[in-house]
């Protein structure tokens, strides 16, 4: 089992710890409470920080010409200002952090779709873009990963997501550590989760060992990597590539049976954990330690894996 690192995590604050919703509500989110055994939270509400309090009048976006402006229609107050400081004061006082977990929908933190009004009172929509907060954030950690509440209930958005900011957590040790042998490491226990992700962004960041800053050449192709996720015939191709390990030393039947379960999982019939856990009895029945090792196998802790069955234990009636 592997030992994960903890990550920083940015939150809306009104993700299950305050009530600073414009409305004064606190809105539930089912991966944050999952996590907070597992990461360390810093919470954020970027209209309640610049001063317009608990409940309030909604703001909103506005085009004036070229230029974005942040309004409160009702009291036609305008906030672009006291935004723009305290977003980028908020950023120069963050530690170094690896990921990001907004509200949807939100004039200041949503990330996408967020509606952009002709004028404070014309009900209009001439775009969609991000908001004020949020923009700023996605354009300094671009490539980190960054979510929204609402999407992180899509299971496959959601596992993205996890890999992504545990191999984060992971790799800020590295840069804090300095060390070649902590990236070496690094960069051999991800070899086959990364070649899932992209094969090609894998043999640059093997040539980064030899840039002159190798550390921070490897970051910033690491933050390339998860912009994409893999298809199943990513994962396929990688558990062939694992598997030729052991083609001259598994039986017959043995090779058949995890044809099979390949077979099973190209049709959508077993998960990719299923396939995984089929490789990984070969590299524990051949002790083979490097494939152990692989954070494939385990990319974020088995805790926060969601459940195979929901319904598992529901009861039925029999007709």
């Amino acid at each position: 089992m592997r030992t994960f690192p903890r990550p920083r995590v940015v939150v809306s604050a009104c993700l299950e710890f305050e009530h600073v919703r414009y409305d004064g509500q606190m809105i539930p989110c089912r991966t944050v409470r999952e996590l907070m055994d597992f990461v360390d939270f810093i919470k954020v509400c970027p209209e309640y920080e610049i001063g317009l309090g608990v409940p309030r009048e909604p703001i909103r976006i506005v085009r004036s010409g070229d230029e974005y402006r942040l309004i409160q229609p009702k009291t036609e107050r305008d906030v672009t200002k006291e935004m723009d400081e305290f977003t980028d004061n908020f950023m120069a006082s963050l530690p170094d952090v690896d990921g990001f977990i907004f509200k949807s929908k939100s004039p200041t933190i949503g990330l996408k779709n967020i509606k952009v009004y002709r004028g404070a009172h014309d009900p209009n929509v001439v775009e969609r873009r991000s908001g004020f907060f949020a923009q700023k954030i996605l354009d300094r950690y671009h490539g980190y990963p960054i979510e929204e509440d609402q999407r992180l209930n899509n299971n496959k958005i959601k596992h993205n997501f996890l890999t992504a900011l545990y191999a984060f957590a992971d790799f800020r040790q590295v840069r804090e550590s300095g060390s070649m042998e902590a990236l070496h490491d690094f960069h051999n226990r991800n070899r086959y989760l990364f070649m899932a992700y992209s094969p090609a962004l894998y043999m640059k960041m093997n040539g980064a060992f030899k840039d002159e800053k190798p550390i921070e050449k490897y970051f910033e192709l690491l933050r390339e990597l998860f912009a994409d996720m893999p298809s199943h015939v990513e994962y396929i191709d990688v558990a062939s590539t694992i598997f030729n390990r052991y083609d001259t030393r598994a039986t017959d039947k043995e090779k058949s049976w995890f044809y099979e379960a390949m077979e099973k999982y190209e049709k959508n019939k077993i998960s990719l954990n299923g396939l995984l856990e089929s490789l990984l009895l070969f590299a524990e029945k051949f002790d083979d330690v490097e494939i152990l090792k692989q954070t494939l196998f385990e990319p974020y802790p088995l805790e926060l894996m969601p459940d195979v069955d929901t319904e598992r234990d529901r009861e039925y009636a029999i007709m």
